[in-house]
Parts: structure tokens; sequence; C-alpha cells
């Protein structure tokens, strides 16, 4: 683990990871006009009455102080992240899934952002032919022409990337007055996605946002934030040594069999949170015979097993738990005979951690965290973005009467103490102490950043409690 030196060396670091901030108020010039996924629009001042059609996108609001200008929300997959749960509260809930057109129009949404392209599609779909979709024809449809069948930059025809209709509705959506933004590594054209995502990929989503709404300075103090939370994950990682693989399994069920299983792949964030992590996204290898494109891919079992992962990551999510994931796992002789399976080296996270999200350092570092914890059965720091590790217990009594039932031993991170020696390094439960105090201190000083930008915004976080002490 770490060396005495190495411990200091951790304690540098993590000080030079400060961010340098500036308070400078930066407005907005309006109109303001933008390109995203290829579609232009104008905007003349900030939105008033926006709608988050995904969690990403509602936390990257929340995270800017923006729920006085949100009409609602929707498409919630699991728990909002605790820091922006009290901001949430105060945002109208529109829909379960995605609002429909006529409750969007109900709540006069002047802007509507999501993560994924579905949230803008046309119903019916034209190019699946099925009756899912968002906005018909008693609203902005029919949704064809420029930037909903075809993208200005390939003239006419979509034939060198996605051909065929898209049924996007943006385009219509301005034309009447309805601005949208929508998260890049999710355009509809794969040609003007990222080839692939990074952190600046996650910057650059919060510094447009900002501009869109006139809170630049806000936006600045989140990114900075978020900075300084994968900076912490990537000197953790270097500190630690550790050099993990892995394969996050989103849900089982893909392909037209419906025996596939979905998994991230090598272009979207999933791939960007595992490298920030310091895992190698086993389909994520440029050049090899398993990578796979895009953000997703569906797979089989065997390919999965093939590759033998060191940790398996398992998506948590309203619609799909992580443990009915480990039940199937374990109750499969396939399965079964797979190392990481009989060592149970399982992380849960967050559907919302996964996807582009104000929370994807905060993952970083508690995956790094997890792992760490897997590998010794030491506790270090936590974030609380969702990462977490399975209780021990609960797995064997979990799995007692499937197919291949976990034992206490079995799990390196069940309790059971490491070995010691005489060697003049500190022992882990130290080294383990060093890295959360830096942590901590990296972070309490950007959260306190943070909190000095949203007194400037108006919005004090502890407005409420010093109200209560006055009173007494």
């Amino acid at each position: 683990f770490f060396t005495s030196t190495e411990s200091h060396r951790l304690l540098m670091a993590m000080m030079l990871a400060v961010p340098t901030l500036s308070f400078g108020t930066q407005q907005t010039k309006y109109p303001l006009e933008i390109i995203n996924c290829g579609v232009k629009q104008t905007f003349t001042k900030p939105p008033e009455r926006a709608v988050t059609m995904n969690q990403g996108m509602t936390e990257f609001l929340l995270a800017m102080g923006l729920e006085d200008s949100m009409a609602g929300t929707a498409y919630i997959d699991d728990e909002i992240w605790p820091r922006y749960e009290k901001a949430y509260k105060k945002v109208t809930v529109l829909a379960e899934k995605y609002a429909t057109d006529a409750q969007l129009m109900e709540v006069d949404a002047d802007f509507i952002t999501a993560n994924y392209g579905s949230a803008f599609s046309e119903k019916p779909r034209r190019r699946s032919g099925s009756d899912s979709g968002v906005f018909t024809n008693k609203t902005v449809g029919p949704c064809d022409g420029e930037g909903s069948d075809y993208f200005a930059i390939y003239g006419t025809t979509n034939e060198t990337n996605m051909a065929g209709s898209y049924g996007t509705c943006r385009p219509q959506l301005h034309a009447e007055g309805i601005g949208t933004w929508l998260e890049t590594t999710y355009c509809e054209d794969k040609g003007l996605r990222p080839e692939v995502a990074t952190e600046q990929t996650v910057y650059d989503a919060i510094k447009e946002i900002g501009a869109i709404f006139n809170v630049n300075d806000v936006a600045k103090m989140l990114i900075d934030q978020i900075e300084a939370d994968f900076d912490a994950a990537q000197t953790a990682v270097k500190n630690t040594g550790h050099a993990l693989t892995a394969i996050l399994l989103d849900y089982i069920g893909c392909g037209d069999d419906g025996k596939g299983y979905f998994v991230g792949a090598g272009e979207g964030s999933v791939n960007m949170i595992l490298e920030s992590a310091g895992m190698t996204n086993l389909f994520g290898v440029k050049d090899s015979e398993s990578f796979k494109e895009l953000s997703y891919a569906c797979v089989t079992a065997d390919e999965i097993i093939a590759l033998n992962p060191d940790v398996l990551l398992l998506i948590e999510a309203d619609w799909d738990k992580a443990l009915n994931k480990i039940d199937h796992l374990h109750n499969s002789s396939a399965w079964c005979a797979a190392p990481f399976v009989q060592r149970a080296d399982y992380i849960k996270i967050p559907f919302s951690a996964s996807a582009l999200s104000p929370r994807n350092g905060a993952a970083a570092v508690d995956l790094v965290s997890v792992a760490t914890h897997l590998l010794t059965g030491a506790t270090t720091i936590n974030l609380k973005s969702g990462v977490a590790a399975f209780d021990p217990k609960m797995l064997v009594s979990r799995t007692a009467k499937l197919l291949c039932p976990l034992s206490l031993t079995d799990m390196k991170y069940s309790g059971v103490s490491a070995p010691t020696d005489d060697s003049d390094d500190l022992p882990a439960w130290a080294i383990a102490l060093i890295a959360v105090f830096c942590s901590l201190f990296v972070l309490v000083l950007a959260g306190a950043c943070y909190m000095f930008a949203r007194e400037k915004q108006g919005k004090p976080i502890f407005t409420e409690v010093t109200s209560e002490v006055a009173k007494a």
C-alpha cells in the first residue's frame, strides 16, 4: 500500500490540488447564440421556466442554484444526491418517466434539457416505428427537415452517419420559443458527439449551461469543485498504485433475444469515470477485440466471463436494483465459475452517478475508496455519491439458497485482518486516515468556495439555520 514517504507525497499532492478561484462577476451577453449537437439557437434572456428531463441535468441545474428557474423535472433514476435534496423538493415533479408534450406545454416551459436524445423524440418515432416518444402533432410535430431529419454539416442526407430520420423535435421547439440543450455524448448524430467523454466534457457542459442561465461565476465554482474531486481521485490512485480492470453492468435483457448484458462501452461517461478512478474499462480498450463503441453496448455473458474483470460495477436504479443482478449471477452455473463472482468483488453505483452529472468527480473518489476496501478491507473517504460496496453478511444471507452461495471467507473485505510484517511502512489504517484528512481538506475548501458563490447569488445554504439561531 503506502510507505511513509508516499504518504507525505500524497499530502503534498492533495494540497497542490486546491483550485485557484476567482470571484469576479462575468455576465452573459445576450443575445447568446449556441450550437448544441448541430442545432443552432439564440437566447435573448436566461430561461425562467426550465424543465429537466433526466436526473443528470436536474442535478446540474440544482448544483448551480437554479431551482427557482425550474418549472419541473422528470425521469428520476434513483435518489437525488443528498446535497441537492432540499432544493429538489422545491421543484415540481411532472412525471415518473418522461413528461408528455402536453405536460410540458401546461407548465409553459421555456427551456428543456436532457441527458438523452430520446427526451426530444417525435411520437410515434418514425425511425423505429414504435409508439414511444414525447412530442406529437398536437404540439410541435411533425418534426422533419434540417435538425430533425438531417444536419446541415452533412448536406441533406445522413449517409455517413445514422442514416434515416432522427425524429428529433428540437428545431420545432425552438420555433415555438422553447430553448433546448442536449448532453453532447448523446447527440442524435454520432458524428456530432465527442470522440470520447472526458472530464472536460463535464466542464464544457457546466460552462455552457451557466452561460445560458447567466450564472457564469457559480458555474466556474462548480467546475473547480468537481475538478478538485477528480484531482483527489487521481492522486489517491497514484499513491495506492492499484491498476484494476472493471466492467460496468447496467441491466440484463438487451438484444433481440432479450438475453444480453448491457455494459458500459468505451466512449461515454462510464468509461470516463472508470478511468478517473484508475480502472481499465475492459470494453473501452482501444484497438482491442473487446472494444465497444458509444456509451453502452449489448454483449453476451461469455464475453464478460472471458474478460474476467477484477471488479464488476452494478448499476443501482429504481427500475433495476443491483441486488437483482447479484441474484442472477449467483444462480447460473456459468457465472458461478467466474472468479469475480466467487469473490463477490462488486461495487454498487447509482445510474445517476454513471451519467454525465455534477457527481462524476465524487463518484471517481468513492470508486477509489471502495476499490481499496475490496482489496484490503480498509474504509476511507466517502463523498456520498452513492458508490458503495455491499455488506458481506447481507451477501451471504442473500445468496444462501442460490446455486453458488457466498461465505464470509470468500470476500477479502469481510473483516478478516490482513497479516502484518515488521517493515517500517505505515499500517493500512494510518494511510487510510491520511488519505481521508487530505481529501477532506481539499473538498471542504472547494465546498466553502462554492457556498461563497451561492452567497453572492443570494441563495445562502445556511439561511434557515441562521434564522433559527437568531430566533433562539
